[in-house]
Formats: C-alpha cells, sequence, structure tokens
C-alpha cells in the first residue's frame, strides 16, 4: 500500500511538474501566485517541503527533484522575483541603460 501511494504520488508530481513548465513558459518565471489554483499551492509545499529536506525533516522532497526544480527555475525563495530567469532579457536592458 505505502509503494502504491508513493508511486500515484510520484506521478501527481511529474503532472503537477509539466504544469509549472507550461505556466513558465507562458509567463516567463515559476513565482506561481498562491491565489492561482492548486498549481500555486503546490508552488508553495515545494518551497515548504524543500525547507523541511533542508532542516533534515520529514520531507517528500528528494535530491532528484530539487535538481529538475532548480533546472527549470525554480525559486525556492518566494520573495526571490528574478531566480526564474537569471538571464533575463528585460533586466538586462534596463541595466544597460
Amino acid at each position: 500500500a505505502e509503494e502504491e501511494r508513493n508511486a500515484r504520488y510520484g506521478r501527481k508530481w511529474t503532472d503537477r511538474m509539466r504544469e509549472l513548465m507550461k505556466y513558465r513558459d507562458d509567463n516567463g518565471h515559476c513565482n506561481v501566485p498562491n491565489r492561482h489554483s492548486s498549481l500555486g499551492r503546490w508552488v508553495s509545499t515545494q518551497r515548504a517541503e524543500f525547507k523541511n529536506y533542508r532542516a533534515g525533516k520529514d520531507s517528500r522532497m528528494t535530491p532528484p527533484r530539487i535538481k529538475i526544480l532548480n533546472h527549470i527555475g525554480f525559486a525556492w525563495d518566494a520573495s526571490n522575483k528574478c531566480a526564474a530567469k537569471k538571464n533575463d532579457e528585460g533586466w538586462m536592458r534596463m541595466f544597460e541603460k
């Protein structure tokens, strides 16, 4: 039963990840507002799970998931609005002015 629950959770996580990637492609970042349906709540949960993982507490966050989220430009700190696109062209244009 535990194995089946973990497999189901893994599929659900992958589905959410795809949803987040589409959001990122559409919006240019991974900072989904909490009020933005269940995806925003899922993003908040990933941040909380990561915090627990780093603190050595019980967590569903894993090193492979961290790597995947980092790879797509996930901002672990919700207040860091620039983390999603390190080479953001708009920011670079402003910087050059």
